[in-house]
């Protein structure tokens, strides 16, 4: 009761003519929204040449990973023949040194007459180039191969970076489209926001024309809790800044200010009363008339106006203005 008779006496005294809802920029709402479009449909452009690019790193790092595949394969088969190139070599001294050391006469290829071991020379050096012919040519496939799959390793590694920059750069311009998408939603916001002003009617002049007038001007502005303006509300805080324009001083939160003024009936609620919802009190709207209200809901919703009872369950209707 006292903080209604400190409202009395600090009130504008003396009716005067009715004044229009505040009225936000229309043109520039459609504008606002025509440039996030704008901004949206490049951004989508970009996303889906990105997606592009990806697919085709990622058939580039698939046939990398092939290429390496068979590349390694052939390594692994040129070093075997390697392998037994030499074993072949090391096969033959093994059994001519045993030869020459048991001083017998030495039999080459097919030849079944015995040959003395010092004839035989000129044929068993031609047999050991043959084999050592065998062996260089052993080892020059297992040096290509080793080359093809450092070449392969390359345009493996190559082809998982291109991936993982192109999977990058979809992941950044998806996150654009994303925040353009919002652009387009808060602009739409704000446009429909112009359209429920427009079908308003004019607010009465006063503390309770002043208090509206100020909440409706902050339609669109984003709900963060314990937020008092300018950039910001939570519930409550709409309720404090908008009694504050008007000089008037209000508790902070939502349940204390459900205690203070006087009590009004649904059916007679004016603009500026305060429309308390859930039990214990936990939310407040600002009437704008006797059917709807402008509050600040939620985290992700901006300050808007909503019917009166669609907002939850009213729990108390508080008049602090005369």
């Amino acid at each position: 009761m006292t903080l209604l008779v400190v409202v009395w006496l600090t009130a504008v005294l003396g009716a005067g003519p009715a004044l229009a809802a505040p009225r936000l920029d229309v043109d520039s709402a459609y504008q606002e929204l025509r440039r996030a479009q704008d901004e949206f449909t490049a951004v989508q452009s970009e996303v889906s040449g990105k997606e592009a690019e990806l697919a085709a790193a990622e058939l580039n790092l698939s046939a990398a990973r092939a290429g390496n595949g068979s590349t390694g394969e052939a390594l692994r088969v040129a070093r075997s023949a390697a392998v037994a190139a030499r074993s072949r070599v090391a096969g033959f001294y093994s059994g001519v040194s045993a030869e020459f050391r048991r001083g017998r006469e030495f039999a080459v290829l097919d030849n079944r007459a015995p040959l003395d071991y010092r004839a035989a020379l000129p044929l068993l050096d031609f047999v050991a180039a043959d084999q050592f012919a065998e062996v260089r040519a052993a080892d020059e496939s297992v040096r290509q191969a080793e080359s093809a799959v450092t070449t392969s390793a390359d345009a493996l590694a190559q082809a998982e970076a291109a991936r993982t920059a192109a999977a990058d750069a979809l992941a950044a311009a998806g996150a654009r489209r994303d925040a353009a998408l919002r652009g387009v939603q808060d602009a739409q916001n704000r446009v429909d926001e112009q359209r429920r002003v427009d079908a308003l009617p004019p607010v009465a002049e006063g503390d309770g024309g002043n208090v509206v007038r100020f909440a409706l001007a902050q339609l669109g502005k984003p709900y963060v809790w314990g937020a008092e303006g300018p950039g910001s509300y939570d519930c409550s805080g709409l309720v404090l800044a908008a009694f504050r324009s008007a000089g008037l001083a209000v508790p902070r939160t939502s349940a204390a200010q459900a205690e203070v003024g006087v009590p009004v009936p649904r059916d007679q609620v004016r603009p500026g009363d305060l429309v308390f919802y859930y039990q214990p009190v936990s939310h407040v709207a600002v009437a704008i008339d006797g059917s709807r209200a402008v509050h600040a809901s939620r985290p992700g919703e901006p300050v808007r106006i909503a019917d009166i009872d669609a907002i939850g369950p009213v729990t108390g209707i508080r008049r602090l203005l005369r």
